[in-house]
């Protein structure tokens, strides 16, 4: 063999070595990666569900029997019945009250007329605002039928001291004329206001 000859085959040694090398440190490396990521992923861990008590309806109220009264000492009944011949009459009740459908103060074209005199005299001047000398003025929305009265009172501006409790107390039940809507009398709700001044 040459030196030529020699020295070709040690390159082709020294290839197929380096050859064989990378291709160990490549199927190493892909080895140790796949056996890496199987070993990194997190175990799957067990969670034990702890026993919960399913929600249970409390038991319905007891009912209460009711309470029976004996009466010991019954005075002894009639011996003989008396029938009497007249004529039982039948009275229906009245028909109960419908609130009516009260129209605010702009749909209608005459205001209900309030008896000031009659306010003025159910009116209480409240003593706790009498002995602190205050005056005040009391806002209201009073809600009349279309007969004039005056079946609610709600109290729009309250300035304390029980002024509000003496003006619903004058107008409750009070007797206006009522207003109307073209001529017809109609329910409103109209709002007053009541001046409380000291003389």
């Amino acid at each position: 063999m040459t030196a030529r000859g020699k020295m070709r085959l040690i390159r082709y040694s020294l290839f197929s070595l380096a050859a064989l090398a990378h291709l160990i440190v490549i199927l190493y490396f892909r080895y140790t990666v796949t056996t890496q990521a199987q070993t990194a992923a997190p175990e799957a861990s067990i969670i034990k569900l702890v026993d919960f008590q399913e929600y249970v309806p409390p038991p319905p109220p007891e009912q209460k029997k009711e309470e029976v009264v004996e009466v010991s000492e019954q005075p002894n009944s009639s011996e003989s019945i008396i029938e009497i011949e007249e004529e039982v009459i039948e009275v229906k009740d009245a028909a109960p009250y419908r609130e009516p459908d009260y129209l605010p103060q702009h749909k209608i074209s005459q205001v209900p007329r309030i008896p000031t005199d009659e306010v003025l005299d159910r009116i209480e001047y409240p003593a706790m605002a009498l002995r602190q000398k205050k005056e005040a003025v009391v806002y209201v929305e009073l809600y009349i039928d279309q007969t004039g009265l005056v079946r609610k009172v709600v109290v729009l501006k309250d300035p304390g001291y029980g002024f509000a409790e003496a003006a619903v107390k004058a107008l409750e039940g009070l007797q206006c004329t009522p207003a109307e809507a073209n001529g017809t009398p109609v329910a409103v709700r109209f709002r007053y206001p009541i001046r409380f001044q000291l003389n």
